[in-house]
């Protein structure tokens, strides 16, 4: 089976590339393995426990494209130490909560069959049925690859920008603010009223988590949300959720960031993209994520 994480959505590859720096900053001994199944791979899966020796470890004959790992948008990973790869439930538990902080599903959330050395893109739900209806085969599906607008260095394209059918930075935005403060959002890429409250609920949610703040995560902008915030700000090289929410409402007004972490890591990505932000909104291009830059990211 592969482990060739080039075979992978390419936004998928970049969630992995920050997975793996958060783990090797938290001394977490990450190992990847299976990435994308072609068809053959599949069914060579499927015979296990069937027409060959061991147990079933999948339902999902080839030909069905039932598998997210033939869709490239899921991968398997395990703890890299010998004789331990499986034996460590806090291991994955920790992974899949980085995981689920740069914006991926995690199989150990699944209530039917859970799978919790798995991650994947969860933009079409927990399984591959809407890829299958809107695509029918993976070939399909790679084509559209190069029009995700993901690749390249951060980039601010202004609200204005985002079209009918909805930004792809916004719309990742959504799923990250869904996934850290459950902002219930559509993830439909349009930066529409519930989209903008979205981005006060990831502020308040980092103030808690950073300051003990208390706040209500309502998505109500008052006295006690601004109180909270006070002077607080971040730069390059910080570690801190009110990183986590920069990177969030920043990719709600439609800028690349090159990544959400939960805490945030501020490194270089969110330092053009924040730089970016300030010299188009008339603030001072500092790079430094204070009051004035936040209270403009949620207006």
């Amino acid at each position: 089976m592969g482990r060739d994480i080039s075979r992978l959505h390419p936004r998928l590859q970049t969630a992995v590339s920050r997975l793996q720096d958060v783990c090797r900053e938290e001394n977490l001994p990450l190992g990847i393995g299976e990435c994308f199944r072609s068809v053959a791979e599949q069914d060579e899966l499927y015979a296990q426990g069937r027409t060959k020796p061991g147990a079933i470890v999948t339902n999902a004959p080839g030909s069905s494209y039932s598998s997210q790992h033939q869709w490239g948008i899921a991968f398997d990973f395990y703890k890299d130490v010998s004789g331990h790869a499986y034996d460590d439930d806090s291991f994955f538990a920790r992974v899949g909560a980085f995981g689920k902080g740069l914006g991926l599903g995690w199989g150990g959330d699944w209530s039917s069959i859970e799978d919790r050395p798995h991650l994947y893109l969860p933009d079409w739900g927990s399984t591959p049925a809407k890829l299958k209806e809107q695509y029918g085969t993976f070939e399909n599906f790679r084509r559209t690859w190069d029009d995700t607008g993901t690749a390249g260095s951060a980039g601010g394209t202004g609200s204005g920008n985002i079209s009918a059918s909805g930004s792809v930075i916004v719309r990742n935005g959504q799923i990250h603010a869904n996934n850290f403060c459950g902002a219930g959002l559509a993830a439909d890429g349009i930066r529409g009223s519930r989209t903008r409250k979205a981005g006060v609920m990831a502020l308040q949610q980092a103030m808690n988590l950073d300051y003990r703040a208390g706040l209500a995560v309502d998505g109500i902008w008052g006295a006690n949300s601004r109180r909270a915030l006070g002077n607080h700000y971040v730069r390059k090289g910080e570690k801190q959720y009110l990183v986590t929410a920069a990177e969030i409402l920043l990719m709600l007004k439609n800028y690349a960031v090159g990544g959400v972490e939960s805490p945030g890591i501020f490194g270089s990505g969110l330092d053009q993209a924040v730089r970016l932000y300030q010299g188009e909104h008339g603030l001072k291009a500092d790079g430094y994520a204070g009051p004035d830059t936040f209270l403009s990211l949620i207006g």
